[in-house]
This record gives C-alpha cells, sequence and structure tokens, in this order.
C-alpha cells in the first residue's frame, strides 16, 4: 500500500471532521477555570458587550491594558450571536484549530505532497499540546494560525506560484491580525524569520519584489488604529502596553511581577509531552532539515526552500524564547508548533518513502511506551480499588495557592492515589486507546502497510482526548467556581456585595458566571493594579483595615475564600462576624451575618456549640505567606493617580 494515492478532497474531508468534531465538539463544556487567563479573559469579552466599548478592554470594571483585543473581539462577537456560554467562549480558538489543521495540510501538500500534508495536519490536530491549550481562554491557537498564513502565502510568492500583490499583501495583513492577536510578537517573529531567509538564501537582489511600502501601509492600516485609539482614550497606555508589559516582562522587571518563567530545560523538554505522539518523530524530521550554509545558496527548489523556512520560522520563536527568560510559559512557543509539524510530517513521509529502519524503531518505542503507560495505569486502578469515589473531586486531591502553579503541568502534582478513584473511566479509556492503537501502528508497520499506522496514532490519541475530556470534567468543579457562583446567584439582592480573598485570578468565575464585579481582599501582584489607579476607577483593592469596616456594616457581603486561607481569613475578620454560606471545589463562601435566622456564627462553632467536619485542624498561621497590601503599591509617574 505504499503507493496508494491519495485525494486531496477525501484528505480535506477526513481532516474537517476530525478536527471539528476533536475541537468544536468538546467546546461547549466543561465550565471556565479559574485562573488569570480562562474566567478571567472571558470577563474581558463580556465587559465590552455591557460597556459597548470595543477600544479600551476592561476586567471587573477596571482598565485592562496588557492585553491586544483580537481575541476579545472574537469572543464578544460569539456571545453576541450564541450568548454567553462555554462554547461561544472556546469557539474562536475551536475554529482557528479547524482552520491550522487544513492549512497545514495544504501548506505539507503544496511543498512535499499529500502524505506529507496529511502527516504534518493529523500531528496539529492530534498532538497533546495542541489541545490541552486550546481548553483556556488563550489567543495562541489564533496567532499561529495567522503565522502559517503568512509563510505560506510568503513562500507561494517567493517561489513564483502566487501573484506577489497577493502573497505579500495578503501576509502583511495577516501579520497585522497577528499584532492584534499577540502583540509586538506578532511583528517580531514573522519578520525576524523572513528577514533571517532572505538573508540566509542571499536572497536581498529581489528585495522590490517584497513591495514594501504598500505592504507597510496595509499593515498600518490594520494594525494601527486600534492602538492609537486606545492611546488617545487611555492616558499611560502606551507605558503600560509597549513598556511595561513588552519590555520589562521580557527583562523580568514588568510591574506588577504577577508571572513566572519556566526553567529552560523544563521549557525545552515539555516540548516532547506537547507534541506527543509525534515527537517520538524528531529524529526523522532531523534528517531532512537543511543544516549545512553552503545549501542555502546554491540554487533550491521550492520544497527546498520550504524546508529552510520552516526551519528558520521554527528556530527563530524557540531561540528567542531561550534567551529572553524574564518571562516564559510552555505554550509561548505555540506559535512554532505548526512549523515543527510540517517538518515532522515531511520526516515520517520521507522515511516511508525510502523504508527507512528508523521508522520501525519508533513505532517500536512508542508500542513499548504505550504497554507501559496501561501497566502504570492498571497498577494505580487496582490500588485504587478499596477508595471509594468522593462527592466532591477536592477532597482527594492537594489544593494550592494560585500562584504556586508555575507551569501548567504543575496541576498534574494536585493529584493523589486516592484521587484515582474519582478517574477510574477517563484513565481505562485513555490507557486502552492508547494501548490499542500504538500497538495496532506498530503491527500494521511491521506489515509493510505504510499508510494506515499514522491515522491509526491520530485515532488512538482521539480517545485519549475524549477521556482527557472527561476526566477535565470530572476536576472541573475544583478547576471552576461555577457552582458557587450559580449558587449565590439563587440568593444574591441589589445592593448585596462580592469579595473574593485575593487577586481576581481566585474566583473569576464567580464575576463572569454571577454578572457582578467584585471586590479583592487583600489582592497583591494583580494585573489590575495599574488600571485601578485612573481617577475614574471603581474600588476594587481591600486592605484589612477597609474590608473590616466594609465586613462590619449593614450591606451583605460575600466572601470567596481558597481552602488553604480559610483558617487565616477566620483570624483576620472580626470574631462572632463571620457565617458560612458555601462550601465546594476547595474554595468557601463566607457571609458578614446570618443568611436565615438562627444561623450560628462560625466562631460559636468553635468555642464548641456546635462542630462542623468540614474544617480542618491546623494552626491558623500554618503557612501563611507574608503578605503587602495591594494599597501601596506604586507605579511609574506615567501612571495618572486618582
Amino acid at each position: 500500500m505504499r503507493n496508494v494515492p491519495l485525494r486531496s478532497p477525501w484528505i480535506l474531508l477526513c481532516l474537517l471532521i476530525l478536527s471539528a468534531g476533536l475541537y468544536l465538539g468538546t467546546a461547549g463544556s466543561p465550565a471556565l477555570n479559574d485562573d488569570d487567563v480562562d474566567a478571567a479573559h472571558a470577563m474581558v469579552s463580556q465587559e465590552m458587550l455591557q460597556r459597548n466599548d470595543f477600544v479600551v478592554p476592561y476586567m471587573d470594571g477596571v482598565r485592562y491594558l496588557i492585553r491586544p483585543p483580537m481575541h476579545f473581539w472574537m469572543v464578544a462577537a460569539s456571545y453576541k450571536l450564541l450568548g454567553e456560554s462555554e462554547f461561544a467562549t472556546r469557539l474562536p480558538l475551536s475554529l482557528a484549530m479547524v482552520g491550522m489543521v487544513l492549512l497545514t495540510f495544504e501548506f505539507g501538500r503544496r511543498f512535499f505532497g499529500h502524505r506529507a500534508g496529511l502527516y504534518a495536519a493529523l500531528a496539529v490536530a492530534t498532538s497533546l499540546g495542541m489541545f490541552i491549550f486550546t481548553r483556556i481562554m488563550i489567543p495562541e491557537a489564533i496567532y499561529a494560525l495567522a503565522f502559517e498564513g503568512i509563510f505560506y502565502l510568503f513562500l507561494r510568492s517567493w517561489t513564483g506560484s502566487l501573484d506577489p500583490r497577493v502573497g505579500y499583501w495578503g501576509a502583511s495583513a495577516l501579520c497585522a491580525i497577528a499584532v492584534l492577536t499577540r502583540a509586538l510578537i506578532g511583528l517580531l517573529f514573522p519578520v525576524a524569520a523572513i528577514v533571517a531567509f532572505i538573508t540566509m538564501t542571499r536572497g536581498w537582489h529581489r528585495w522590490r519584489e517584497l513591495r514594501l511600502f504598500s505592504s507597510s501601509a496595509i499593515f498600518l492600516a490594520i494594525a494601527a488604529p486600534w492602538h492609537i485609539l486606545a492611546g488617545l482614550r487611555t492616558p499611560g497606555f502606551f507605558w503600560a502596553y509597549f513598556i511595561n508589559e513588552h519590555i520589562n516582562r521580557a527583562l523580568g522587571t514588568r510591574l506588577p511581577h504577577d508571572y513566572g518563567a519556566v526553567p529552560l530545560w523544563i521549557w525545552w523538554s515539555a516540548h516532547l509531552v506537547w507534541l506527543f505522539p509525534w515527537s517520538f518523530f524528531f529524529p526523522l524530521a532531523l534528517r531532512n532539515l537543511p543544516l549545512s550554509p553552503r545549501t542555502w545558496r546554491e540554487p533550491a527548489t521550492p520544497a527546498q526552500q520550504a524546508r529552510l523556512l520552516l526551519l528558520v520560522w521554527a528556530g527563530v520563536i524557540l531561540l528567542f524564547f531561550t534567551l529572553v527568560g524574564g518571562s516564559r510559559m510552555e505554550y509561548y512557543s505555540f506559535g512554532a508548533w505548526p512549523a515543527i509539524s510540517l517538518l515532522l510530517g515531511l520526516g515520517i513521509a520521507h522515511a516511508e518513502e525510502t523504508n527507512h529502519s528508523w521508522l520501525k524503531q519508533v513505532q517500536r518505542v512508542l508500542a513499548g511506551f504505550a504497554v507501559l503507560i496501561a501497566a502504570i495505569a492498571g497498577y494505580f486502578l487496582w490500588v485504587s480499588m478499596q477508595v471509594q469515589a468522593a462527592s466532591d473531586v477536592s477532597s482527594h486531591l492537594v489544593l494550592r495557592s494560585p500562584e504556586q502553579y508555575v507551569t501548567s503541568m504543575a496541576h498534574l502534582f494536585d493529584l493523589t492515589p486516592q484521587s484515582v478513584a474519582d478517574l477510574r473511566i477517563p484513565i481505562i479509556v485513555s490507557a486502552a486507546s492508547i494501548l490499542i492503537a500504538f500497538v495496532t501502528a506498530w503491527l500494521l508497520r511491521e506489515r509493510g502497510i505504510s499508510l494506515l499506522p499514522n491515522p491509526a496514532l491520530a485515532l488512538g490519541m482521539v480517545g485519549f482526548f475524549v477521556a482527557a475530556h472527561m476526566a477535565y470534567g470530572v476536576l472541573n468543579p475544583t478547576l471552576s467556581s461555577r457552582t458557587l457562583a450559580f449558587e449565590l446567584n439563587k440568593y444574591l439582592r441589589a445592593d448585596d456585595q462580592i469579595a473574593l480573598y485575593g487577586d481576581i485570578r481566585v474566583a473569576p468565575g464567580i464575576a463572569f458566571y454571577s454578572h457582578r464585579d467584585v471586590l479583592l481582599y487583600d489582592a497583591t501582584e494583580s494585573n489590575l493594579q495599574f488600571g485601578s489607579q485612573y481617577p475614574d476607577a471603581p474600588k476594587r483593592f481591600f486592605d484589612d483595615t477597609e474590608f473590616s469596616t466594609l465586613w462590619k456594616g449593614r450591606g451583605r457581603v460575600f466572601l470567596v475564600v481558597p481552602e488553604e486561607h480559610k483558617e487565616e481569613v477566620r483570624e483576620r475578620l472580626p470574631r462572632n462576624s463571620v457565617w458560612e454560606f458555601a462550601e465546594t471545589g476547595g474554595k468557601a463562601v463566607y457571609l458578614n451575618q446570618p443568611l436565615v435566622t438562627g444561623q450560628v456564627s462560625l466562631a460559636s462553632v468553635e468555642a464548641g456549640r456546635l462542630k462542623l467536619a468540614a474544617f480542618p485542624v491546623r494552626s491558623p498561621h500554618e503557612n501563611r505567606p507574608s503578605r503587602k497590601s495591594a494599597a501601596h503599591r506604586t507605579f511609574p509617574s506615567a501612571v495618572p493617580n486618582p
């Protein structure tokens, strides 16, 4: 079956069904996460519609000046058309992934052949990181699609298969969209890669073909208006957005310092996970890279030029975040993943065409890995047989403060042997899918059937993603505060106030699902601190004195507290003034007055008149962090003072 003809329409149809099923089919659930990018970013789009203001982003009634607007615009449009829901929130990312899968096939097909394009598209659709980082509201998939479009149009025009005006002007428009999606790197990465490519191939004698003047005019016509309007509407915007958020973040001196940098060795190693299972084929991709400078200057075919451009595209992004260590998260290299996937697809296809011995070796390693994973899963399932599944999964997890999750994989350390009892079905489905698919792919490869092993791997990952989606739903009550918000909505009155103990990232879902602004008690290193200093900004940050006054007032206040800070909060609030409203998913909600007549305060419970098993016995000061009130934070003079 090595020479079975492949037809583009059928491949495109299969890829469309696969990607739409994976990404659109899972977009409707679960609830939005409580962190600084999912429910928090959804709040921004929500407020855009409420304010009818699409120039200055707001979060919790405060200017939010650290992100460009394109993703917020897309989600706001989705809300306008479909209503505010999880599906509407994830729709732009899901469509971007579908588009990226199809464009990857077209890119690979045109320059390397149908088989390479198919394998590259399968890698994009079913790589672990692609799925994980489109579950939350970050714009990586959108600007990665824009990058791929830029390089595809440029390369087609450069190699003579597309009218230069269409190619270069289209690339300029997509570059502007990338800037409106991911800020300055939307311009920096494509320009740096294209300049490096032209320099390496000694192609500067063709610079007039690029139509630099008209291409720049198109770029500015699309990218400049929002930046100009935002600057005119918001004094201090240019310092906050360009200096503080771009330069200072890269240097590690941004205010506030509410971010981290994944250690370089972890960041590089994580690519083996995020591109799994296709990362096992890296040795085959390396064999096709044009690493010799001598080959760059020789007359090259479009396929050879495409290989070099893909190498430069991925290399620029990976090198940038290797050198810039002020802020580095695992998904920052997302923009390079389509290029890496194309190189992987090319490497696998070329190995099949030449019947390279490494291909069978890699397939054997993958099959052995699947057996190992199944054995480990079986062991944990056997150990958990005596454990009963919990009604609240948080009781089987290790709960941490939001600032302790430095990497995306850190949530794995929340799991305990007891939590396997809550995840039995997802574990069985995922282990079985990987085992059956990877072993089948190996057997097919051993029999010399070259076309089917990679689709078998992709189908195995589909089963794995279905299991991951199921597990996400099981863990979601801990990751999201939707349940608490819906319970609050039943009792909230017009004059009630909601406060979060800590930054907005503690429970932004409370604000999103309740459609209420929230107050922040003892928040430090918050993204909202800059915007809170504008004269018209509402009061959001409260220190001990201010919150104590609010708590003792006549109005009803609901305070949302993470599990690990419950004892600390009860020590800081006036005694005999704390009543428990609800507790679930590792979060508790306290009230400053009884919800119903006769309800006993928590101080009375502690005195022994009642006993609540929900409260662990520990010192109130155990693991209590040193905090500095946000009220005393200051910013440079570029920030307007209230």
